[in-house]
Parts: structure tokens; C-alpha cells; sequence
């Protein structure tokens, strides 16, 4: 279940782009220059600043508003899961104080719901396939 939590972490983070949690920054970019794929991606050097160039799973404000929205207004029967509405948080568009049941309930259910309207199809087929694997099986294929 803790490993269900830290992917579900670094997904969110990721497809929100919240500073500090997303893992698609400057070093991630520069291991794809290094073992050459996705040329598209590399940055781009502005002076004193680096651009990263946006990726598919990128999303503008409104999309990213979109996708909270989409989770605050869930209405589920009580006790079968935690109150997602609190974990919303509009003013910074995230999710915030998730709990290992909570990551559990929003891969299995709720983010294949929130993600069908702002995502390309490949990106939203292959979240949704890894919310619905088994992901200890997951991990251990990524590792062998």
C-alpha cells in the first residue's frame, strides 16, 4: 500500500506540476538528453533562465482547475471512502494530507474519472493501466 501511495504522490504531483513534488524537472530532462530519446523535451537555454518545453501530460491552469474541480465535487456513499473534498485545495489547485487509503481509493477509482477530460488518450490509457495493475507486480517488472 506505501508504495501505491508514493506513486500515486509522484503522479499527482507530476499532472498538477506542483513545485517541489512534480518529477518532471531540469534532471529528468537532462537524463533523457543523456540517453537519447525525446530530443523534443531537452531544455532550452534563455539567457540566465532554462526552459523545459512542454510535455503531453502538461496542463494549463484551467485544465489543472478542471481536475480539482472534478475531484471536490464527488459524492460517494459514507464510509466507503475518505472525504476527497478535503483534500482539494482550489486556491493552490493540489491535493493535500493524502493518506495511503486515500492514494488507494483515488488510483483505483476517482483519477480515471477526474483525467478523461484532459489528457491525451495515450497518456490517460496508460495512468489508468497502472491504477488498475497490480503494482507491487508493477514495481518488480521495472526492476528485473
Amino acid at each position: 500500500m506505501h508504495v501505491e501511495k508514493n506513486v500515486c504522490d509522484n503522479l499527482i504531483g507530476t499532472l498538477l506540476n506542483i513545485n517541489g513534488k512534480t518529477k518532471d524537472g531540469l534532471n529528468a530532462r537532462l537524463d533523457l538528453i543523456e540517453i537519447n530519446i525525446r530530443a523534443e523535451l531537452a531544455p532550452i537555454e534563455m539567457g540566465k533562465r532554462t526552459y523545459l518545453p512542454p510535455t503531453c501530460y502538461t496542463k494549463s491552469k484551467d485544465e489543472k482547475n478542471s481536475f480539482c474541480q472534478c475531484l471536490k465535487g464527488v459524492k460517494v456513499p459514507q464510509g466507503h471512502s475518505p472525504n476527497v473534498k478535503s483534500l482539494v485545495s482550489m486556491q493552490d489547485l493540489k491535493l493535500i494530507g493524502l493518506k495511503s487509503h486515500d492514494c488507494h481509493i483515488l488510483m483505483q477509482q476517482f483519477r480515471p474519472i477526474a483525467i478523461r477530460g484532459i489528457l491525451p488518450k495515450t497518456v490517460k490509457h496508460t495512468i489508468i493501466r497502472l491504477a488498475h495493475s497490480s503494482l507491487p507486480s508493477v514495481v518488480k517488472s521495472l526492476i528485473h
